[in-house]
């Protein structure tokens, strides 16, 4: 009897494993890039890497998450190491679980958020969490984490064809290790459609001294040609750091990244051509000290292959005030998604 009982209890685990919802996706990209800095040193030439791996596991209401990552800065297995020592390993980076408690929504875990034309969100806390709910249309999110003290709240709905966010920051430790100074920052986002017209604004106000900053994109679409147009203006104590399709990388931007208090204005514009992607980015950086200002213009064609990878060709020259800081950079990326 017992015998029976126990072969009972394993096969009911052995059912709800059978039935349960488990996904891997993921995708690699492998980049060569060759840096011409002109007369002032030697042309640089790299070959990088970067793997991700994402097994999603669903049962019921319940998400669990993980992402696996692995880079040419994580090496490769090394076979003269010893066991246990080799190179090649996958970091875990986003690893979290979102259910639902009622009418509340719950993620927990650790994870990464995304980037906007101000600011990347790139940082990686423990212990993250968010709480949200929609009262009246409107989705309302308490979030927070263990490696600082201040809740962040945020607001999102529609209000008459606009897409609003409103994101409310308590203030910051003023000890400890992740003391900053001030109060944190509170966010605006709005987003709606003008006569075809695809209209964007972001506005970050600090209560420190010379941090705020705001940003504006219009984009439209021209007989297959999208056109579109992007500024920020930040503070003298603000640096800019997104990462979007407007600037690319800001924190890579022209030789070291936008600097505090500078400014900048793009155009881009995109369409097919056949079978492939192609667009052309013109960035202007006005930076606070001269030196800093930078043309940037940057290339990109994007074709699909067979098998699923992808072939991006992308060329990029920027002329920052003085000759000597002056590069090119082609860089050819292989990819596939999975």
């Amino acid at each position: 009897m017992k015998k029976q009982l126990l072969i009972a209890a394993v096969a009911a685990t052995m059912t709800s494993v059978a039935f349960a919802d488990v996904s891997i996706t993921g995708g690699m990209k492998v980049n060569y890039t060759n840096t011409d800095f002109g007369s002032t040193s030697a042309d640089t030439n790299a070959v990088i890497h970067e793997l991700d791996l994402q097994v999603t596991g669903k049962t019921g209401a319940t998400t669990v998450y993980m992402e696996l990552n692995n880079d040419s800065a994580d090496g490769i297995a090394d076979a003269s190491a010893t066991a246990g020592a080799q190179g090649g390993n996958f970091d875990v980076e986003d690893a979290w679980m979102k259910t639902s408690i009622g009418s509340v929504a719950v993620k927990a875990g650790t994870w990464n958020g995304t980037d906007t034309i101000l600011a990347a969100d790139s940082a990686r806390t423990t212990g993250n969490w968010i709480l949200s709910s929609d009262v009246s249309g409107v989705n309302v999110a308490i979030e927070g984490d263990s490696a600082a003290s201040a809740v962040k709240t945020t607001l999102k709905g529609d209000i008459a064809g606009v897409s609003a966010k409103y994101v409310m920051k308590g203030a910051a430790t003023s000890t400890g290790t992740n003391k900053t100074v001030g109060k944190a920052t509170n966010e605006l986002y709005l987003g709606t459609n003008v006569a075809g017209f695809d209209v964007t604004y972001a506005m970050i106000d600090s209560d420190a001294t010379t941090s705020d900053a705001a940003a504006f994109t219009i984009a439209k679409e021209f007989n297959g040609v999208t056109i579109s147009y992007s500024d920020v203006d930040a503070d003298a104590s603000y640096t800019v750091n997104g990462d979007t399709a407007a600037f690319g990388n800001a924190a890579t931007i022209a030789n070291s990244g936008m600097q505090a208090g500078d400014d900048a204005s793009s155009i881009k514009l995109s369409t097919s051509m056949a079978g492939n992607t192609v667009s052309a980015r013109f960035v202007q950086v006005d930076g606070v000290v001269a030196a800093n200002d930078a043309d940037v213009n940057a290339f990109t064609v994007t074709r699909p292959l067979a098998g699923g990878t992808t072939l991006e060709v992308t060329y990029t020259d920027t002329d920052m005030t003085g000759s000597t800081n002056d590069k090119e950079v082609l860089d050819v990326e292989l990819a596939v998604k999975f």
